[in-house]
């Protein structure tokens, strides 16, 4: 068997290569860029409509819920799930204000933004819960990874 192997086709494999480990190494979204998703979350929450958080859903991979008073929900779901099940409760409660309290950089490139947020939760009831976001460098910028409701 003989291969050809022009030096055009060895650049434009070699381009390829430097391209891919381009984005492999690529710097992580800046702490602006993650404080900017939770107010994406945020806007989407106040306002009801849960299809807004698309922009800050993985492509791929799961998100991690921990929800008690906007869920409850616990497990692993998909970004078509997270937009369906949080569609779901702002359907029955509400969320009326969001405080974004600080942004905290994590191991290996990860970052968690904790707030405070004031819901009416299914059931019509008024209350406050620590929402704290674990946030993943994705193709540029940050998806949700996990959502975890602590109680106040």
């Amino acid at each position: 068997m003989h291969f050809s192997c022009s030096a055009s086709s060895i650049s434009v494999l070699a381009l390829g290569a430097c391209l891919l480990g381009a984005e492999a190494t690529a710097a992580p979204p800046s702490d602006k860029a993650a404080a900017e998703a939770a107010a994406r979350f945020s806007q989407a929450m106040r306002s009801g409509d849960a299809s807004l958080l698309r922009p800050i859903l993985p492509r791929s991979g799961k998100v991690q819920l921990r929800l008690v008073r906007m869920g409850p929900e616990r497990g692993y779901f998909s970004a078509r799930q997270v937009e369906a099940m949080l569609g779901d409760f702002l359907a029955q409660g509400a969320i009326s204000s969001v405080e974004i309290l600080r942004v905290e950089r994590g191991r290996e490139g990860f970052a968690v933004v904790h707030g405070r947020v004031a819901i009416i939760d299914r059931q019509g009831r008024p209350c406050q819960v620590e929402l704290h976001l674990g946030l993943q460098p994705e193709a540029g910028r940050w998806v949700l990874r996990e959502i975890r409701e602590t109680p106040r």
